[in-house]
């Protein structure tokens, strides 16, 4: 008998001494992804069916983003924030606190408070009423792994074209980098290195989430960014608007990190 003529899970002896199991396709990807040391991995394989409080969740994370947050490469933080994101997406709900004027939106309506977070994030908790906005702004020294609650929240990711500099004077050339409606156990990324600015406008229904941030850089003032109403060019799938800084130190607002 040959290996192929075997039923999933059938062992046979082909030679002397010799003993086959013929596998399916997913149980062989099951051992190999168990098989990698990754921090977290054989626990999170085990229960990424169960939901998680907000306690149990700082409990599994913190000793996992502790052991992934030291590599600050565009990768190094692309697998700390999806990390982050396996876990938060497995909350049930999270505590309410204290909230008051975020002092980042366009007009009233947008609200931040904060959970008892960890380390090395911290949960900031936001609220949005039905239509309001949160401005643009690039987050200059801390990274953000941004978690839907309740409700529906548009949120549009940019990234300055060419050099990136903060300290930019005058006009420059930005791109829309993503676009996606958060629900509940929706995620969206803000990698230093990668869609580092970011906006958010409410539905008719208003929303509500989580930012939790990561500083991984000094920490500095973040300006908000204007940009143009209409785009200056839009190739292969591409938006291009031009924008420009207005300062923020000015502004009531608490801090991301």
């Amino acid at each position: 008998m040959n290996s192929e003529e075997l039923e999933i899970g059938e062992t046979a002896e082909i030679a002397p001494g010799v003993v086959v199991e013929r596998r399916c396709f997913l149980k062989t990807v099951a051992l190999a992804f168990g098989a990698i040391a990754l921090p977290g991995m054989t626990k999170l394989a085990s229960a990424s069916e169960a939901r998680l409080n907000y306690e149990e969740f700082l409990k599994e994370v913190i000793p996992v983003a502790k052991s992934l947050v030291g590599d600050t490469s565009l990768a190094g933080q692309h697998r700390y924030l999806l990390t982050l994101a396996s876990y938060a997406v497995r909350m049930a709900d999270v505590p309410v606190p204290e909230m008051r004027d975020s002092g980042q939106g366009a007009g009233r309506g947008t609200f931040i408070g904060g959970n008892p977070g960890g380390d090395p994030f911290n949960v900031l908790h936001w609220r949005m009423e039905p239509c309001s906005v949160i401005r643009p702004h690039p987050h200059t020294y801390g990274n953000v792994m941004t978690l839907g609650l309740e409700g529906e929240i548009r949120v549009e990711n940019f990234e300055i074209i060419g050099v990136r500099d903060f300290d930019a004077k005058g006009t420059f050339k930005v791109r829309k980098t993503h676009s996606q409606v958060l629900t509940n156990g929706e995620v969206n990324l803000v990698n230093l290195e990668r869609d580092y600015i970011h906006g958010f406008q409410a539905s008719a229904k208003g929303g509500r989430g989580l930012d939790i941030t990561t500083r991984i850089k000094p920490k500095r003032e973040t300006p908000f960014l204007n940009m143009s109403k209409t785009p200056i060019e839009i190739e292969q799938g591409f938006t291009k608007r031009v924008g420009e800084y207005e300062d923020w130190a000015s502004h009531d607002r608490l801090g991301a990190v």
